[in-house]
């Protein structure tokens, strides 16, 4: 089995690998993936994420039997990817690398990844962006893309995609653009900043200062550090020409509350709000929405 495609065609395939040799109990296929969006990772974990249209709601699938057996990364694969795609995706690897540093599973391996993924996204995204020719920024979104899948399938996610699978069900953005608008909140909310000068102490407010001090930015301490973090993921984000709240990708209030409670309800039972370095409850997650709205 073949799939060519991006994160979308690779969890169908995968999905399909599932339902034809676990289910109904056929002969393995080989699945051979390539990808042609720098994003997902989904070549290198053993997650599909499997959509509802009918319940409106998006299905993590999560087995080692899905995990594809050979993944070929063709950087010309994606040198036609169109500009905003490009950033959706890329901000998706982003926001991967993030939440893998900071779930309650990260571990050495893991971090490696991490942060090599989070330093060649603000490196490369950019130039990725405003020059789609330019093989070389291609090639490094391409590999930290599997990198970073490399890093959450032994991790696993957070909250920000947690509530990016049920608001993304719901509202119809895509993917990477829920994470991107979600990913500033997600971060001060595991960081458990406040409008006091105080100075966090939690690990994942430590783990996002660190980050902060390998990309050169201002950490004199672990608030600073975790402002400056918040601030260059908006800088990017604003590069990327990319919308920052739930109004900018055309959602208007009356939207966001109708479907507001079910979101929150659906995002505490995905499978990656299990692993967030903080445990939500309905009414925050229900604050954080609003944030971005």
């Amino acid at each position: 089995m073949v799939a060519l495609g991006g994160g979308s065609a690779i969890d169908a395939a995968k999905a399909m690998k599932y339902f034809a040799t676990v289910v109904n109990k056929m002969t393995a296929l080989p699945l051979i993936v390539l990808p042609t969006t720098s994003g997902t990772g989904s070549e290198v974990t053993n997650f599909s994420i499997i959509t509802s249209a009918a319940k409106g709601v998006k299905y993590p699938l999560v087995t080692d039997d899905i995990l594809p057996d050979v993944a070929i990364l063709d950087a010309a694969l994606v040198k036609s990817v169109p500009p905003h795609i490009t950033a959706d995706t890329g901000m998706d690897v982003l926001t991967h690398a993030l939440e893998a540093y900071v779930s309650t599973n990260a571990n050495e391996m893991a971090d490696a990844l991490a942060e090599k993924v989070v330093q060649l996204v603000f490196a490369h995204l950019p130039q990725a962006y405003q020059n789609g020719a330019d093989l070389q920024a291609r090639e490094q979104m391409h590999v930290a893309s599997s990198m970073a899948g490399m890093a959450f399938n032994m991790t696993s996610l957070g909250l920000n995609h947690g509530i990016a699978h049920a608001a993304g069900a719901k509202l119809h953005i895509a993917h990477g653009r829920l994470n991107t608008v979600l990913l500033p909140a997600i971060i001060a909310y595991n960081s458990e900043l406040t409008e006091e000068q105080t100075i966090p102490t939690n690990r994942a407010a430590v783990r996002y200062a660190h980050l902060a001090k390998l990309l050169g930015l201002s950490a004199s301490n672990t608030r600073v550090g975790v402002k400056s973090l918040i601030r260059e993921v908006k800088r990017l984000t604003q590069v990327l020409a990319m919308p920052m709240t739930l109004k900018g990708c055309g959602i208007t209030d009356e939207q966001i509350e109708a479907v507001i409670a079910e979101i929150a309800s659906d995002a505490l039972v995905d499978r990656c709000t299990a692993t967030n370095p903080r445990c939500p409850s309905e009414t925050e997650v229900v604050s954080i929405i609003r944030q971005i709205s």
